[in-house]
């Protein structure tokens, strides 16, 4: 992920219509289970949206005591360029898709959250207190997806108009499912609590008010999609198998799953990993530019 003198850059009429066309109105969907297929375009930025059977959105509905139809129930994007850093990603939808929706976990993917903490009860997951599931619940999930959800892809390889683009469909689409920038509803607001309850995170009375009240639609953001810097180094660590890293592969690591943001949007660079491995010498090993983790934390 590099710096750039980009700018942002809005999107035209002609690409959101073209983008609900794929993702919408008349979309490729191909199941999880066999994808990706021979789709084409993926290794692109882009939009994607998610889609669920009428058994998948029974269990959904069961476990978020509120109706859900099936038929698509979330959207998001991979390889928008940040702002208004400008700073650019190297996000693909299929590294999005597979590696942290289809094969990845609750602590990567918001979507994957999401699911579980909708299907907590008829899957057995229970948290540990640290963004994860307890033993066998990832892979129990990732089956669970395997079976009941397709997904359809937008590719679209503007990165600088991207998050416009993702924000623009959003509004038109309005997937159940996603709560980021999202108007409430009372399906939302128990996704909200049942993520919560998940995580163990337990509302203060300003929390208890609903994001809404605080900040404005494109600004709301749930306080469980905070990441910290050290988790996010630990868990790249922990995804590779934990070899030794140089600070440079965690910081393009952290930067390329964008899930970690510093509050100017500027890229996470190997210095700033350097200082936060030394601080926190009782998780991680290092020698020189090097990073691993302790046994210990495993």
């Amino acid at each position: 992920m590099t710096m750039v003198n980009a700018r942002l850059t809005a999107c035209a009429d002609q690409d959101v219509l073209v983008a609900v066309e794929s993702l919408q109105v008349r979309p490729h969907i191909m199941p999880a289970s066999s994808w990706p297929g021979e789709e084409v375009g993926i290794q692109e930025a882009g939009l994607y949206s998610w889609w669920v059977d009428e058994a998948g959105a029974a269990d959904l509905a069961e476990g978020l005591e509120l109706p859900v139809a099936a038929g698509r129930i979330y959207a998001g994007q991979a390889g928008a360029t940040r702002w208004p850093s400008g700073t650019r990603s190297s996000a693909t939808l299929v590294g999005r898709i597979r590696s942290q929706h289809l094969g990845g976990n609750i602590y990567g993917s918001t979507f994957r959250l999401t699911l579980a903490s909708s299907l907590a009860k008829s899957l057995a997951l229970t948290g540990t207190g640290d963004k994860r599931l307890a033993a066998g619940g990832e892979k129990r999930l990732s089956a669970w997806i395997q079976e009941h959800l397709s997904v359809a892809v937008h590719p679209y390889p503007n990165r600088d108009a991207s998050e416009n683009l993702e924000h623009r469909v959003l509004e038109q689409l309005d997937p159940p499912l996603n709560l980021r920038g999202m108007d409430p509803s009372p399906l939302r607001e128990r996704l909200k609590g049942a993520r919560k309850s998940l995580l163990g995170v337990v509302p203060t009375s300003h929390q208890h008010q609903g994001d809404h009240d605080a900040e404005p639609p494109a600004a709301r953001q749930d306080d469980s999609d905070k990441v910290t810097l050290h988790a996010e180094i630990a868990d790249i660590l922990r995804e590779h198998g934990n070899p030794w890293m140089t600070t440079q592969e965690i910081a393009d690591g952290v930067n390329e799953r964008d899930r970690y943001r510093k509050r100017d949007g500027s890229a996470v660079t190997a210095f700033q990993i350097h200082g936060r491995t030394r601080n926190y010498g009782h998780i991680f090993d290092r020698q020189g530019s090097q990073v691993r983790l302790l046994e210990a934390a495993l």
